[in-house]
């Protein structure tokens, strides 16, 4: 007796631009390397956002484990305008671009169950979990995933190495001109 096989996956056109969309989006977003003027500071009004709370509390802990590092004076992620700051760029960039990101956030809270085989969402792991959970996003043998984890990346190291209180702990004195100095 033999047994059906599955009909092969069909893939639209709407489809395939889809896909191609979220790649070319993600490939910009990993390929950031300054942060604009406008985004370096948080939101003046509280009440907008471009991440909902839920993202907000995955995208902190994403950052809380990229950041990581061994020095006690570093200070907390959670202690720092890192994730506002995040927030203000995401919201200041062409939406085409930073439109995949809240996705992308759910995708990596629910990613422990399809790929580690882990029970548990991406926020309730341990932080060994979690190091192996975005080691496995860094190393996938999937392209999409891997630019997804350099967006990331480069958003949690912008959002965090831009503030003042990290510069100590990378040697960075600040710049050499401070904003509203008066010199021109």
């Amino acid at each position: 007796m033999s047994v059906p096989r599955p009909a092969p996956l069909a893939i639209t056109r709407r489809g395939l631009l889809g896909m191609a969309g979220v790649a070319s989006a993600l490939g910009a977003l990993a390929q950031l390397r300054a942060v604009p003027a406008r985004a370096s500071a948080p939101p003046a009004d509280q009440g907008t956002s471009f991440f909902s709370p839920p993202e907000n509390e995955i995208l902190t802990q994403i950052v809380e484990r990229m950041v990581a590092s061994d020095d006690p004076n570093a200070p907390f992620v959670r202690d720092t305008l890192a994730i506002r700051t995040i927030d203000a760029l995401c919201g200041s960039l062409d939406p085409s671009i930073t439109r995949p990101l809240p996705t992308l956030l759910r995708v990596v809270e629910w990613s422990p169950f399809v790929f580690d085989l882990r029970w548990k969402r991406f926020t309730e792991l341990s932080p060994t979990e979690k190091d192996a959970s975005l080691e496995g996003w860094m190393r996938s043998r999937f392209a999409l995933r891997r630019m997804a984890f350099d967006a990331l990346r480069n958003l949690a190291f912008l959002g965090y190495y831009s503030q003042d209180e990290t510069w100590p702990g990378i040697g960075y004195a600040g710049p050499l001109i401070r904003p509203g100095s008066g010199a021109a």
